[in-house]
C-alpha cells in the first residue's frame, strides 16, 4: 500500500460542519485503520519518510510528535499520528479546522469549554470547563473547529486524528495562567524560520516511527 492509493471512502463528500456526520464517519475509518492490529495505520507509517511531502508537514515539540501519515487534498482530509511525551498539556484553545481523534494507547484527560463566541475578547478567568472526561484506547471523539478544548495527557499516549479542511487562517490560545489570549498561525501564514523550528528531522522521525510501531498490540 502507498500513500497515493490509500483511501477512505467514509470521508469522501463528508460535510465537515456537520459534526454528527464527522463522528459516524470517523468511526467506519478508525475500524479501517486500526484493523489486523494496526496493519493500514503501519502501512501508511513506514511509507511517510519515502514521501517527501509528507515528511515536510512533520512535526516535533517539547512534548509532542506529529506525524502526517496521508494527505488525501482532493478529499480535503489529513490523517495524522500524535505521539505525547511526558508533562503535555495544553492551554484551552479552538482549532483551524473540524476534526476526530481515537486513543491508540494510553489515556489524556480532555476537558471542553463551550465554543468560541467571543473568544477574541474573552477574559481568560471566566473561562469555566463544561465537561472534563478521561480518552482511553479505543476511545473516539469529533469536535467542530469552533469548540475550545485543552488535553492533558499521560506520558506515551498515542492518538490518530483525522483533520478536515481548514476553514480559517488562525486559531486562538487561552493562556488563564498569564491571563491572556494569543493566536496560532497556519503553516502557509508560516516565515521560513518558524517552518525550520519545528519541522522533525530525519532521526527523530525514525525513533517516533519506532515508537509507534513498537506500541502495535499483540492481538
Amino acid at each position: 500500500m502507498t500513500t497515493s492509493t490509500f483511501a477512505l471512502p467514509s470521508l469522501h463528500g463528508l460535510d465537515w460542519e456537520d459534526t454528527q456526520a464527522v463522528h459516524r464517519a470517523a468511526g467506519v475509518a478508525f475500524d479501517a485503520l486500526t484493523a489486523d492490529r494496526w496493519g493500514p495505520l503501519l502501512g501508511l507509517l513506514d511509507a511517510v519518510a519515502e514521501d517527501p511531502s509528507l515528511t515536510e508537514m512533520c512535526e516535533t515539540y517539547d512534548f509532542l510528535d506529529k506525524i502526517v501519515l496521508h494527505n488525501d487534498v482532493e478529499h480535503g482530509y489529513r490523517i495524522r499520528a500524535h505521539l505525547f511525551r511526558d508533562g503535555y498539556f495544553d492551554r484551552p484553545h479552538d482549532h483551524r479546522w473540524p476534526f476526530a481523534a481515537m486513543i491508540l494507547t494510553g489515556s489524556y484527560q480532555h476537558t471542553q469549554f463551550g465554543d468560541n463566541s467571543g473568544f477574541t475578547d474573552r477574559d481568560p478567568e471566566s473561562l469555566r470547563p463544561l465537561s472534563i472526561r478521561t480518552e482511553r484506547p479505543g476511545d473516539f471523539y469529533a469536535l467542530h473547529h469552533t469548540a475550545v478544548h485543552s488535553v492533558n495527557a499521560e506520558a506515551g499516549t498515542l492518538s490518530l486524528v483525522l483533520r478536515g479542511p481548514a476553514v480559517k487562517d488562525d486559531f486562538r490560545i487561552i493562556d488563564t495562567d498569564r491571563n491572556s489570549s494569543f493566536t496560532v498561525k497556519g503553516a502557509a501564514q508560516e516565515t521560513a524560520a518558524e517552518r525550520a523550528a519545528k519541522r522533525m528531522g530525519e532521526d527523530r522521525l525514525r525513533a517516533t516511527v519506532a515508537r509507534v510501531r513498537a506500541a502495535r498490540p499483540s492481538a
